[in-house]
């Protein structure tokens, strides 16, 4: 209860622009960030905020609405920092020393433009694979490169990126890679990229941002804002080569503008223009919807809800069907924030494009040892 239990401040301290969040992996925290005309991706220490290293380029996105700077977040992957910059450069990085191992000009390799609000989608690692989402043209949509050499892999997709980031699902039984499209939705086979299928869903020309949902065994919730709403799909996937898709509901009772939806015991939870929305993944019934929290992001951990406001303060609030609840809120930020909170182990780390700040969250006395730490 964070009204009688409010978290502890560690540090707080200036920080380059964009909207990209924090990884955190074995003790050590990265993030995207705008420095003057170097785009740098960077290494701090969760505890002190101290920079440990950081990887430069010389490379700036900007645009008058979404502002300066990447927006992506760094994938960590076996000590590995796969980082996908604002103009659509990856970079595979040395996450002990911030050596750059190699890099690849995605959007200029394979002739795309840039998208309107700049690359957003962050890496997905698969098995030796390293994927990300193209940019503005007609495909490919999702490319995948070696991780360890970053050599091109596979090309796949006939539709224009959009700003969500890829995800491994496994739907009816069978292993895919989804992507959430301009026009479409994707699925694709891990291993050769090959189309399962491309399915037209909402518009064309507001973006999607919020990351497909699998509710298992085979179906797939997918929303977006601009009034493009929701819907429940039902997938088969007879085999390795064939995958379908049959709606069992649509609503305008969950519409995620920024945020990814996270779906407990049931129930799916996010904001829905702002308000924090709870809706039943069978039928697609709201049960409540609540708190005004603009443009900002929500996390589901165990059975809270952690939220950033775009006005820059997070709330606390209960993942629960029967009413909305909010169990306090802390003046994290002062400005406009699009970043994604994180939480790692009892340390909660936020971040817009002016500041950074840690909290230290109260955990109960017998919780166990892993949620203490980073």
């Amino acid at each position: 209860d964070w009204a009688a239990q409010p978290p502890r401040q560690l540090w707080r301290q200036p920080i380059g622009a964009g909207w990209s969040s924090f990884s955190v992996a074995q003790g050590k925290a990265y993030t995207q960030e705008q420095r003057g005309e170097e785009e740098w991706v960077s290494c701090y220490d969760p505890l002190t905020g101290s920079l440990i290293w950081s990887h430069r380029r010389s490379t700036r996105f900007f645009q008058w609405q979404a502002g300066e700077g990447p927006h992506a977040t760094p994938t960590i992957d076996r000590g590995r920092v796969f980082a996908y910059g604002g103009t659509g450069i990856l970079d595979c990085i040395d996450a002990e020393s911030g050596a750059r191992v190699w890099s690849r000009p995605v959007l200029e390799e394979n002739g795309l433009g840039n998208l309107t609000w700049g690359v957003s989608a962050s890496p997905l690692v698969v098995d030796d694979l390293v994927i990300v989402t193209g940019g503005e043209g007609a495909g490919p949509t999702v490319i995948a490169y070696d991780r360890q050499s970053g050599e091109p892999r596979w090309r796949s997709g006939t539709d224009r990126a959009s700003y969500a980031s890829p995800i491994l699902a496994t739907l009816d039984g069978q292993r895919m890679i989804l992507s959430f499209n301009a026009a479409t939705w994707s699925a694709h086979r891990p291993a050769d990229g090959k189309l399962l299928l491309e399915q037209r869903w909402g518009l064309d020309k507001p973006p999607k941002a919020a990351q497909p949902v699998v509710i298992e065994p085979n179906r797939l919730f997918l929303t977006a804002g601009y009034g493009m709403g929701c819907e429940l799909l039902e997938c088969r996937a007879p085999d390795a080569d064939t995958l379908s898709a049959s709606s069992i509901w649509k609503s305008v009772r969950m519409k995620a503008q920024f945020n990814s939806v996270a779906v407990r015991d049931g129930f799916l939870y996010g904001l829905d223009d702002g308000f924090l929305a709870c809706v039943e993944v069978s039928t697609g019934q709201r049960r409540w919807k609540d708190g005004r929290y603009g443009s900002g992001q929500s996390l589901v951990v165990d059975d809270l809800i952690v939220v950033q406001a775009e006005a820059g303060f997070v709330a606390l609030a209960e993942a629960v069907p029967e009413a909305f609840r909010e169990f306090g809120r802390i003046a994290a930020l002062s400005s406009k924030t699009w970043n994604h909170p994180t939480v790692a182990g009892r340390y909660l780390l936020v971040r817009n494009d002016r500041e950074a700040v840690c909290y230290e969250l109260p955990v109960a006395a017998d919780a166990p040892s892993k949620e203490r730490s980073p």
